[in-house]
């Protein structure tokens, strides 16, 4: 019997037998997310870029952290956030989350939630370890939003996590990752104005 006509009486055309087998690559949110991270990892690593080697653990009090630790702190909160969505494994406490396989290696052991200062190195090389770890840390949030599709984005509410992140979808800890990406920037950014540096344009940098 003929293939063609076969298909036709089973009710199906060779079109449709064959789309129903190709995989579904709409998800519009998800695209919309991966484009946003692309542009905030390009203006952040401008602002980083914007401050002079020598500069670069300027900090205004003893209080506050330097220029340097605002940069390892959101490339680790992300990677914490984005590793807790994607991660099958549940995390009830900060202690058991600090254990959770999904961290990428860091290259300075600084402090990144009180103030410290990076290893003894030339400045040069200081700047280049905090600009690789943003890198790899924006490039781990964006190949996982690869990953995921926008029926998943509304999941993982009742998810075990730590107790600040409880109630948290998936949707939510990418969201908590931009903006405190964009609190953490926005300090620095006060940190260039304070030594006189003219910070990189906002809208230029984050015009799709």
């Amino acid at each position: 019997m003929n293939r063609r006509f076969l298909l036709g009486l089973i009710g199906l055309s060779p079109l449709t037998l064959l789309a129903s087998k190709a995989p579904t690559f709409d998800n519009p949110l998800v695209d919309i997310l991966i484009k946003r991270w692309k542009k905030s990892k390009e203006y952040t690593l401008a602002v980083l870029d914007a401050m002079p080697e020598d500069n670069l653990e300027y900090s205004p009090s003893q209080e506050q952290m330097s220029f340097a630790q605002h940069f390892m702190h959101l490339g680790y909160t992300n990677n914490v956030f984005i590793g807790i969505m994607m991660d099958s494994k549940t995390y009830p406490d900060f202690n058991d989350l600090m254990e959770a396989e999904f961290f990428l290696e860091r290259p300075d052991p600084i402090n990144l939630f009180q103030p410290d200062h990076l290893e003894e190195r030339d400045s040069t090389t200081n700047k280049k370890i905090v600009s690789d770890y943003v890198i790899s840390t924006f490039d781990y949030v964006i190949s996982s939003l690869g990953k995921i599709n926008d029926e998943s984005l509304a999941r993982a509410e009742n998810k075990e996590k730590p107790w600040f992140l409880e109630g948290h979808t998936n949707l939510d800890l990418i969201l908590r990752g931009e903006s405190h990406t964009a609190h953490h920037r926005a300090q620095a950014i006060s940190y260039l104005r304070m030594n006189g540096i003219r910070p990189p344009g906002y809208s230029k940098l984050n015009t799709l």
